[in-house]
């Protein structure tokens, strides 16, 4: 018994790590990156965006001065780890990014 909850608790909560989609934030992994003059386009999972994002465009864009950001980007899709992108409420062209946060996956 105690190891079907065990096992049970371990699905609930990986099952919850793959991916989440939020109003402000998207969680999971990098499938894809590339560049334009303005900054550092992102896709996670399967073109998932947050609910906020309303343009129909399937990238967010990581400002070109946020370097931070933008190393710390390429760093977890180099390292194939997960993150959660936060964006903010700007629906007009690409999600803008505010914050990128990488976690074990």
């Amino acid at each position: 018994m105690f190891l079907r909850v065990f096992i049970f608790i371990n699905v609930l909560f990986s099952v919850n790590a793959i991916a989440a989609v939020g109003k402000g934030h998207v969680s999971g992994k990098i499938t894809n990156i590339t560049s334009i003059s303005s900054g550092l386009l992102v896709r996670i999972n399967a073109n998932e965006v947050p609910k906020h994002c309303t343009s129909g465009r399937v990238w967010m864009l990581i400002k070109q001065e946020n370097t931070a950001m933008t190393s710390l980007t390429l760093t977890a899709w180099t390292l194939k780890r997960g993150v959660t992108v936060y964006t903010s409420a700007d629906s007009s062209g690409y999600c803008k990014v505010i914050q990128v946060d990488p976690h074990e996956s």
